[in-house]
């Protein structure tokens, strides 16, 4: 277990329900056509699920706006660690 062993991260509980959706949305990326790193999620694909926790109007507004920027910050990390192109 010594080889897995990672920072412990604290959630607090305004970010507990975006980061619960996150997780399970980690299938729905939008990959480019000749692959690569996703260049967005799957928001049609995103949108049932979210509809179904019978949110009240702001409250669904401020779990799709915590998703964009989890979005924006996955597709930073993506990107940094994305194998460099040889350059010819």
């Amino acid at each position: 277990m010594e080889d897995y062993i990672s920072d412990v991260i604290e959630v607090w509980p305004d970010n507990a329900q975006p980061l619960v959706i996150f997780r399970k949305v980690g299938t729905r990326w939008r990959i480019p056509p000749m692959g690569g790193v996703p260049i967005g999620l799957e928001w049609p694909a995103i949108y049932p699920m979210m509809e179904r926790l019978g949110l009240e109007d702001d409250d669904w507004n401020d779990l799709h706006d915590s998703l964009i920027v989890m979005e924006g910050a996955a597709i930073k990390t993506m990107r940094e660690f994305e194998p460099k192109r040889d350059k010819d």
